[in-house]
């Protein structure tokens, strides 16, 4: 059995005579000439750990969009504050004084958020207990990639998660490709426009390399200063996407070899 990758076969969603009969008879003709772009099938496992990340970042994502409600709300009284979701700043935020409707929707809201961190405790727990019964294959890359800059166990998890098995990657840059942090191109007639990133892949892969480019950008001068030096000449925004790439790359060669973090890899 063939698993069809369905973006490398728009072709048949973008063909104008459409029908069930149709795209089989595509499909017979394209594995008959051995043409079939295959998708490669992850392990009940790797489903299993990718449910288990997925639902990690959709709680973290609703409490991020609960402390933002509370805040526009306080935004309109001026009295935002920094501590707001620390123990002193709930208990001023319980004794501050809204309008009726607007004290029982931040009520309503706070109630929200404690639901919402409690899930959050429980995904990670359970994150946890996952990783313990991991395979040795696993835990020797957990504790590889442990050693890069910046990796917290949520970074990990999402690399192995999102990954899946890196041996099926050819080359560090089928990884970025994978990530979809290449950078995209247009070429014609000798003349080529470049792109931005193409965006392709995983989500959460890309969003995980852009907030570790991030930290390792302010915890490490190596990578400050790579990323300074790149920024002077393509911006800021596109040196954070160039940082992401090259880590992508070092993290590659680390579950490659088995070798703990260097920043020669980066180079």
């Amino acid at each position: 059995m063939v698993i069809a990758h369905p973006h490398k076969l728009r072709v048949i969603a973008d063909s104008t005579r459409k029908s069930d009969k149709i795209d089989a008879q595509t499909l017979a003709d394209f594995l008959a000439h051995n043409m079939i772009p295959e998708a490669w099938r992850a392990t009940p496992r790797v489903r299993q750990h990718r449910s288990l990340i997925r639902r990690r970042q959709k709680v973290q994502n609703r409490i991020t969009s609960i402390k933002t409600t509370i805040r526009a709300l306080l935004t309109r009284y001026n009295a935002d504050r920094r501590d707001l979701f620390t123990r002193i700043g709930r208990k001023a935020l319980r004794q501050f004084q809204f309008l009726d409707e607007e004290r029982w929707l931040v009520d309503d809201l706070l109630e929200d958020l404690d639901q919402a961190r409690h899930h959050l405790a429980n995904v990670d727990c359970r994150l946890r207990e996952f990783a313990e019964r991991a395979p040795l294959a696993e835990r020797e890359a957990r504790e590889v990639l442990a050693t890069l800059p910046g990796a917290g166990p949520v970074t990990i998890n999402v690399l192995l998660a999102e990954l899946g098995d890196w041996r099926r990657f050819t080359s560090g840059d089928a990884v970025v490709a994978f990530a979809g942090l290449s950078p995209g191109f247009r070429e014609s007639d000798g003349h080529r426009k470049a792109l931005g990133i193409t965006k392709a892949g995983s989500p959460l892969l890309r969003w995980a390399m852009i907030q570790l480019a991030h930290r390792v950008k302010q915890s490490s001068s190596r990578w400050r200063t790579t990323f300074e030096r790149l920024s002077q000449r393509t911006g800021k925004k596109k040196a954070t996407c160039a940082i992401a790439r090259r880590l992508l790359l070092v993290v590659h060669a680390m579950l490659r070899d088995g070798r703990a973090y260097q920043f020669a890899a980066a180079k």
